[in-house]
This record gives C-alpha cells, sequence and structure tokens, in this order.
C-alpha cells in the first residue's frame, strides 16, 4: 500500500507539477482528492477542466463516470455495488479514488490512447425524437461513416507505426548476424591456421569429439542420477509423512467410543438445525429487505442537499417519538406487578446469548473456511515452487540440516578454491619475475607455444589453458634456472602439469555443479524469507495499533456505560423515593380530616427535629472534646513517660540478675524498693 501511495505521488507531481508528499497527501479532504482526480483525467484528456467546489455534485459524479468509461477502467473485483461505488465517488473516499490514480499512472499510454481515441469513437447521445428529422439523420449517417473512416486510418497507422518498429528490429538483428558471421568466420582461419601446425589432426579431432560426447553423455547420466535421487528422497519424504498421518489418525481414534461419536454427531446436528431452521431464515429475510431498499434506493430519482435535510428531519423525529413511546412503557411497566418480568427478561437475555453464539459460529466457520483457502493457495504455490513434496515439522528440519551440511561444505571446498587460486597467482609472479630476470625465457616459451604446445593443448584445455599451465611451472620451478635444459623437458613438465590440474578441474566441476543450484535455492529462501518477514511484520504493526485503537475505545465505552447505569440505578433509587412520597402525599390528600392517622408532613417535621437534635447534641460533644484535647494530651504524655521508667527498671533488674548474686531486690506493692545484700 505504501509502495503505490509513493508511486502515486511521484506521478502527480512530475503530471501537475504539484509538491505532494506522502502526509500531504494522505490528509488531502475527500473534495480536495477528488479535485486531484478530476485534474488527472484533464491532463490525460478525459475530461473538461473544472472546479468540484463550485460545480452541482451530481454534475461532477456523471462527468467523473464518464471519464472513467472513457478510459476503460474497470473497479476492483470486491465492488460489486455500482451504487455504493457511485455514492463512494461523490464522497472522495480514498479506497476508491487511489486504485484509479495508480491504475491509471501504470498504465499511462493506454490511458492516452483510449481518452485520444474517446474523443472520436464514443458517438453523440441523441434523443430518439431527433432522429426522426430527415437532415440530422442525414448528418447521422454521415456522422457514423467518418467514424468508421477514423478507425480505418488510425488502425492502418497502428500498423505503418509496428511494421516500421519490426523492419527497424530486423535491420539491427541482420546487422548483428552479419557481424557475429565475420567474427565466427575470422575464428576459424585462427584455428584452422593453428591446426594446420599440428601433425595426426583427423585423429586428435575425432578423439577430442569423442571425449565431447562422453562428457556430455556422463553430464546427462549424472543429471538422470540426481534426478532419481530426488524422487527417491520425495517419495521417502512422502512415505514418513502418510505413515504420521496415519498414526496420528489411529491416535485420534483411539478413545473413541460409539456413544461419544453419537454424542458428538447429535450435538452438531443440533447445532445445524438451529442455524437452518431460525439463523439462516433471519438473514435471508434480512438480506430480502436490504435488497428490497436498495431498489427503492434505486428506483428513486436522484436525491438533491434538500431533500437529505428533509429525510434528517423526519429521522429525527422518528427517533425523538420512538424515544417517548419507551419512555412511557418503560413507565407503564415500572407502575404494573409484572409477575413475569423476570423471566422474560431471563428469556430475551437466553435469546440473545443464543444468537451471540450463532452469530459467533456463524463469523468462526467463514473464518475457518477462509484460512482452508488460504491454506491451500499456499501449499499450491509452494507446490509450484518447491516441488511435488511440501516438508512440514521434523521433515523441514531434516531438510535444513542437510542444506546447512552441503552449505559448510560449499564454504570449505570455496576456500581451496581461493586457495588454489592465490597460488596461481603467486606462481604466475614469480614467472613474470624470471622472464624480466632472463629474457631468453621468454623466447623459450614462446617458440614452444608456436610449434609444441598446441599438439598439448588439444587434448581439452586449449592453447590458452596450456599457456597458463606453462606460466604457472615455470613460475613453481623459480628456483633453478631454465637455461641448460632442453625443450623436451620443460614439454613433459608442462604435460604433467596440466593433468593435474586437469584432474583438479574435473574434481571441483561436479561439485560446483552441485552447489549451483543449492547456492540458487538458498538465495530464493532467503529471499522468500525476507519478503514474508516484511509481510508480517506490517501486518503484526498494524494488528497491534487496530487493536490498541480498538481497546482504548472499549475501555472508554465500558466506563462510559458504567458510569451511565450508576447515573440510571441512582435517578431511578430518586424516581423510586418520589414516587413512594408522591403515594403518600396522595394517600394523605384522600385522607384529608379524618383525624386517625398522622400526616406525612408532620412525619417529616418530626424527623427533620429528631435530626436537628441529633445534630446539635453532636456538635456539643465535639466542642467538648476539643475544649479537653489538651488535658488529655498531657495524660496521655505523663502516662507515656511513666511507661518508659518501668521499662527502664525492668532492664536494669535484668542486667543485674545477669551479673551475678549481690543482693536481692524487692518491691512492695506501696511502690517501696528494699535491696537485701547476701
Amino acid at each position: 500500500m505504501t509502495e503505490g501511495l509513493k508511486l502515486i505521488v511521484i506521478e502527480l507531481n512530475k503530471l501537475l507539477e504539484t509538491d505532494y508528499n506522502l502526509i500531504s497527501f494522505d490528509s488531502l479532504s475527500p473534495e480536495s482528492l477528488l479535485q486531484v482526480l478530476v485534474d488527472v483525467f484533464h491532463a490525460f484528456g478525459a475530461i473538461d477542466k473544472l472546479d468540484v467546489r463550485e460545480n452541482d455534485p451530481e454534475e461532477t459524479n456523471a462527468l467523473v463516470m464518464e471519464a472513467l468509461r472513457k478510459v476503460q477502467y474497470r473497479p476492483a473485483e470486491d465492488i460489486d455495488d455500482p451504487g455504493a461505488f457511485r455514492r463512494g465517488m461523490v464522497r472522495g473516499e480514498k479506497k476508491l479514488i487511489h486504485p484509479i490514480l495508480r491504475w491509471m499512472f501504470e498504465h499511462r499510454e493506454r490511458v492516452k490512447k483510449a481518452a485520444y481515441l474517446a474523443k472520436f469513437l464514443i458517438p453523440l447521445d441523441l434523443p430518439p425524437e431527433a432522429m426522426s428529422m430527415p437532415e440530422l439523420g442525414s448528418l447521422w449517417a454521415q456522422y457514423l461513416e467518418t467514424m468508421n473512416d477514423f478507425k480505418d486510418a488510425h488502425r492502418a497507422y497502428e500498423q505503418s507505426v509496428h511494421e516500421g518498429t519490426q523492419t527497424r528490429e530486423l535491420r539491427n538483428d541482420i546487422s548483428a548476424i552479419e557481424t557475429e558471421i565475420e567474427n565466427v568466420k575470422k575464428r576459424i582461419e585462427r584455428t584452422q591456421a593453428r591446426l594446420d601446425k599440428v601433425p595426426q589432426q583427423e585423429l586428435l579431432l575425432e578423439a577430442a569429439n569423442s571425449l565431447r560426447i562422453e562428457k556430455e553423455r556422463q553430464k546427462e547420466l549424472l543429471q538422470q542420477i540426481d534426478e532419481q535421487k530426488q524422487g527417491l528422497n520425495r517419495a521417502n519424504l512422502m512415505h514418513e509423512r502418510l505413515q504420521k498421518d496415519l498414526h496420528n489418525a489411529k491416535m485420534s481414534v483411539q478413545g473413541a467410543t460409539p456413544q461419544n461419536l453419537m454424542e458428538s454427531i447429535i450435538e452438531e446436528t443440533q447445532v445445524l438445525e438451529f442455524m437452518v431452521q431460525q439463523k439462516l431464515p433471519q438473514e435471508l429475510n434480512q438480506r430480502r429487505s436490504e435488497v428490497q431498499t436498495l431498489q427503492e434506493v434505486i428506483d428513486e430519482p436522484n436525491i438533491s442537499r434538500g431533500d437529505l435535510q428533509d429525510l434528517q428531519q423526519k429521522i429525527d423525529e422518528m427517533s425523538r417519538e420512538i424515544q417517548r413511546l419507551v419512555e412511557v412503557r418503560l413507565a407503564e411497566y415500572s407502575t404494573q406487578n409484572d409477575t413475569l418480568g423476570p423471566f422474560r427478561q431471563q428469556a430475551a437475555m437466553v435469546a440473545r446469548n443464543k444468537e451471540a453464539a450463532a452469530e459467533q459460529l456463524d463469523q468462526m466457520t467463514k473464518e475457518l473456511r477462509e484460512v482452508e483457502r488460504q491454506l491451500q493457495d499456499r501449499q499450491r504455490q509452494l507446490q509450484e515452487t518447491v516441488g511435488e513434496v511440501i516438508l512440514r515439522g521434523e521433515d523441514l528440519k531434516q531438510f535444513v540440516n542437510t542444506l546447512r551440511a552441503k552449505s559448510n561444505v560449499y564454504k570449505q571446498q570455496r576456500a581451496e578454491l581461493a586457495a588454489v587460486k592465490a597460488e596461481v597467482n603467486d606462481l604466475t609472479q614469480t614467472l613474470e619475475n624470471l622472464k624480466s630476470q632472463d629474457p631468453s625465457l621468454s623466447t623459450a616459451l614462446s617458440q614452444m607455444s608456436d610449434d609444441e604446445v598446441s599438439s598439448l593443448g588439444l587434448s581439452g584445455a586449449g592453447l590458452d589453458g596450456v599457456g597458463d599451465v606453462v606460466e604457472g611451472e615455470g613460475g613453481r620451478r623459480s628456483e633453478s634456472p631454465i637455461n641448460g635444459r632442453g625443450m623436451t623437458e620443460l614439454a613433459r613438465l608442462v604435460d604433467g602439469l596440466q593433468r593435474a590440474v586437469g584432474a583438479a578441474r574435473e574434481r571441483v566441476t561436479p561439485l560446483s555443479q552441485q552447489l549451483r543450484p543449492l547456492r540458487e535455492r538458498v538465495i530464493e529462501l532467503k529471499d522468500e524469507m525476507d519478503s514474508k518477514k516484511q509481510t508480517y511484520d506490517a501486518l503484526i504493526a498494524t494488528l497491534n495499533a487496530e487493536s490498541a485503537t480498538m481497546q482504548t475505545k472499549i475501555t472508554e465505552t465500558e466506563r462510559a456505560i458504567r458510569k451511565l447505569e450508576q447515573e440510571w440505578q441512582e435517578l431511578q433509587l430518586e424516581h423510586e423515593r418520589s414516587q413512594l412520597l408522591l403515594e403518600k402525599a396522595n394517600e394523605e390528600m384522600s385522607n384529608t380530616g379524618s383525624g386517625e392517622r398522622v400526616s406525612l408532613k408532620e412525619t417529616l417535621s418530626q424527623q427533620i427535629l429528631e435530626q436537628e437534635t441529633a445534630i446539635k447534641r453532636l456538635s456539643e460533644e465535639r466542642t467538648t472534646l476539643l475544649a479537653s484535647k489538651t488535658d488529655r494530651a498531657q495524660q496521655l504524655e505523663m502516662w507515656t513517660d511513666l511507661r518508659k521508667l518501668f521499662e527502664v527498671k525492668i532492664r536494669c533488674l535484668h542486667e543485674r540478675k545477669q551479673r551475678g548474686p549481690g543482693g536481692t531486690l524487692s518491691v512492695s506493692r506501696g511502690g517501696a524498693e528494699t535491696f537485701t545484700l547476701q
């Protein structure tokens, strides 16, 4: 989504010469966004210049729809309601305008061509009454004939442009082929000149051809062996997976009994019966009512702003009337003694819980089907990408471990190859140093390359490879001078080194062939993992943000609901108290003059007097307590000091007892202390 928005902003700034960025463009108002769409249509030539703010919304919507028809735009597959699409375009919704802009910028040339052709190929909209006039009829026939001529001319123009492009391409191809033919001829001549100097050419060519054929056959056999091994591995993995599935199936039915199966089937049947007999008919009736409402909306003429205001006023009046009726009904229920009210409430609660459970079951079923469909799509894509076998669990771990082991082998062999290359570079440098020190060495090597080395190079390595080998051998034997040695010994050394290099190359070639597909597979898996991880991180971030927003909204709503319930309970209690007082007042008014009971006014006056007396008494007690606060604090302080004194004496007594005998301390009841020495 961000990439599409970035594309829209970049192309829009280029086309309209604006300076939008992602934030400013995404924060445009619906009216401004619709104006941007109209400006883009005008830039492509599909609509005339107009101002959305000054033009009528219905007229603007008609012009935009006509422009979409000119550029041959098709809405997304999930948009199946044309009326909703038109209303969304009038409101300037982002989810509709952003895909249109992205599609137009991605198909720029196609949109330009469609807008250009629409000016000449879309016929005029004439009423049927006008066609009955002879003059207009002849002009209409001439107009259609001119339109057909334009079609033929444009088709011929397109064909000529296409043929011109093909002609240029063919000329370029012919020039490239001629150049390649000349290069091949020169290479053949050089090769033929080299072969003329080699004795027994035919035998060597036959041997080289046979060697090439055998190598190709060996390569095919190795490829077949690899395919057979891969097929065997896939078959083994599939067999193991099927064995695990069979084991899981046996374990799942191990503890099952006919009674348990029958209970589960009965429960599932009851749920399905409820869905078929109650839930689905309700949803069907609801869909039918929605379809009928939409049909009525479609059949009605276009609604203006005044009609919308009238409908809003009617809706407000109906809402107030419904609120008044609800309050009246609640008041009637509160005054009557409804013994079945709790049972009705419980039945309504059970019905709501049942309906909620059915809704949840339906939603979970839809989600399960969607997840199964996505799983099948992913499995099919993975099967097309990887092969017939899809690895899971332990098989995937085993495959990863095998891949890791092969990767370690590849790294080790790559290190060995790097060491060999480093050694070759060292030998080459040594040979260059020897050539600079002894010019005769270069002359001897050049003469050998012209006469003898060409015969040695026909075994499969080529003249260039032999030259490198000669240089390597020369570097390897840098410790001893070569001036006194003959060409025969040098040829023998070169031949031995060539065989060693050929053996090393044959040993490395199959390993590199095995590592190449593994390396490509590792790169593909890494890219796929990175893309999936990015998608997963973006989805998690979006879900976390939406979850936090929804949680905040839920918390605020619950807090508001609790507050409203508390206020409602308080109002209900206040209403009940007021109702009780009103009933007592009515009874008192009806019994006025009888003198048999004390009036409500007298009762309330008596209660008020008692409360005032209690308040006055409590005030006097508070004053008394405040007046005696200082005395009580002093008394508390004295008692605290006395307690500390006794604690000190007791601690001293314990300390004397611990020090040993020296006397006896006796305390009488009056507080006198006597110490008797022993």
